[in-house]
C-alpha cells in the first residue's frame, strides 16, 4: 500500500533549493512498506531531473539546515553555561576561552558543587564600607570545622565529605556515638556538637581528611545559600502563618477582621480538604535563604559577615553553601573576579589572634555611590 509521506524538514529543503525552484513542480515521497523488490521511497516528479539528484540535493539542504541549527548552540553544554556561541564581551579571556578551550580549565558551571561549612549564628550588626554605604549584616562564626569522613562513589554510591563543627562535653555524648568519633579524637579532646554531610560532584574536590575548613573557604562578594531551622512562632493565625489579607476592616464584618474565610465547599464534598491553608503552628521548620551576598570575611576571628537575614536563632549553627542559582563567579562583585571558588579549599597560613588586619573586603565600586548624577547639582 503506498501512502503519502512529507517532512517539514525535506519541504523547505526542497523549496529552498534553487536548482529545484526554477520549475514549477511538485515532488512527493512514497513510502512502501509491502513490496520487498521496490526501493523503500520512491519519487514522482515532472522536475526534468533525476531521481538521484533529487534526493542528493534534498540531502545537502537537509544536512545545512543541520549544521546551521548546531552552529546556533554551545556545544557540549551545561546548566550555568551560555547556550550560544560568544558574540560581543569586553574580556579577552572569554575570546580566549572560546578559540582554545583545550588550554584552559573547564568551566565551572551551576551543576558543580564543592564542600560547604557549618557557622553558628551570632547576630546582626552594621558594617560600614568606605564610602559610608551601611550594610546590614548578620555574623556568623565558623567554628572548627573538620573533616573527619569521605562518601565515595565506590563503596557508598555517592561522593560527599563529613564536617565537624564545635565541641560538646564528652559526659554528655553517648558510648554508642562517642565510638563513631575514636578514629579521630584522643581520650582528652571532647567530640564534635554537630556532623553534616555536604555532596560534591567530584572525588577531587573532596578536602583532606582532618583539615580544616576556614571562614576563607568563601570568597568576599559571592554569593551563598544559608541554611537552618527558623525561629519557632508558636500558634499563629492565617495572616500571620500565610500573608492572608483578612477581611475588611470597617463596615459590614463583626469580631471578624482577621479571619481566614471560608474554608470548605457545599454539601458535595462537604470537607475541608488536607493541606489547606488555616491557622496552625509556624516556625521550627527547616529554611533556606537564597543568594545571600558575603560583605567581608574576617580571617583572624573564622567570622562571615552576611548581608540580610538568615534562618535560625542566635546561638543555633546553620549550613553554609556557595549560591546554586547566583554565585557570580567571574563577575566584578567577587574579588579578583576569579571564575571559579578555591578549590578543594582556601590554602591559608593559620593567623592567631584577631583584628581588623585580618579581614577582607569585598569588592567596591570605583565611584561615590553618594555622589549626585547631575554634575550642576553636585
Amino acid at each position: 500500500m503506498w501512502a503519502l509521506r512529507q517532512t517539514n524538514a525535506l519541504q523547505k529543503a526542497f523549496n529552498s533549493s534553487s536548482r529545484v525552484r526554477c520549475y514549477s513542480t511538485t515532488v512527493r515521497l512514497f513510502k512502501n512498506d509491502d513490496k520487498k523488490d521496490t526501493p523503500k521511497y520512491q519519487t514522482i516528479n515532472n522536475t526534468g531531473l533525476s531521481n538521484e539528484e533529487i534526493e542528493k540535493i534534498l540531502k545537502e539542504e537537509e544536512a545545512k539546515m543541520i549544521a546551521k541549527q548546531k552552529a546556533r548552540f554551545v556545544e557540549n553544554w551545561k546548566p550555568g553555561m551560555r547556550k550560544k556561541p560568544l558574540q560581543a564581551s569586553f574580556k579577552l579571556e572569554e575570546f580566549e576561552y572560546e578559540l582554545e578551550p583545550e588550554k584552559h580549565l573547564p568551566r565551572w558551571t551551576l551543576l558543580d558543587k564543592r564542600c560547604g561549612a557549618l557557622a553558628i549564628k551570632v547576630g546582626m550588626m552594621p558594617v560600614f564600607d568606605e564610602w559610608g554605604v551601611r550594610h546590614p549584616c548578620t555574623v556568623l562564626f565558623m567554628d572548627q570545622n573538620i573533616v573527619i569522613g569521605h562518601k565515595t562513589m565506590e563503596k557508598n554510591g555517592y561522593i560527599a565529605a563529613q564536617i565537624a563543627a564545635g565541641e560538646r562535653k564528652r559526659k554528655n555524648v553517648g558510648k554508642s556515638v562517642l565510638g563513631q568519633y575514636q578514629a579521630f579524637l584522643s581520650e582528652e579532646e571532647n567530640p564534635p556538637y554537630l556532623v553534616r554531610e555536604f555532596r560534591i560532584t567530584d572525588e577531587s574536590l573532596l578536602p583532606p581528611l582532618h583539615s580544616q575548613i576556614h571562614a576563607r573557604h568563601f570568597v568576599p562578594g559571592q554569593n551563598i545559600d544559608v541554611s537552618g531551622i527558623s525561629k519557632g512562632k508558636g500558634f499563629q493565625g492565617p495572616m500571620k502563618r500565610h500573608n492572608f489579607g483578612g477581611m475588611p476592616a470597617s463596615h459590614g464584618v463583626s469580631l471578624s477582621h482577621r479571619a481566614h474565610g471560608s474554608t470548605g465547599q457545599c454539601q458535595d464534598p462537604g470537607k475541608v480538604f488536607k493541606g489547606k491553608k488555616m491557622a496552625g503552628h509556624m516556625g521550627t521548620e527547616r529554611v533556606t535563604t537564597q543568594n545571600v551576598r558575603i560583605i567581608k570575611i574576617d580571617r583572624g576571628r573564622n567570622l562571615l559577615y552576611v548581608l540580610g537575614a538568615v534562618p535560625g536563632n542566635k546561638g543555633h549553627f546553620v549550613e553554609v553553601r556557595d549560591a546554586v542559582k547566583k554565585p557570580l563567579w567571574g563577575t566584578d562583585k567577587v574579588l579578583d573576579a576569579i571564575d571559579r571558588p578555591p578549590l578543594p579549599t582556601f590554602e591559608f597560613e593559620k593567623i592567631d589572634g584577631s583584628g581588623t588586619a585580618h579581614e577582607v573586603f569585598m569588592p567596591l565600586p570605583a565611584t561615590d555611590p553618594f555622589a549626585p548624577d547631575d554634575e550642576e547639582a553636585a
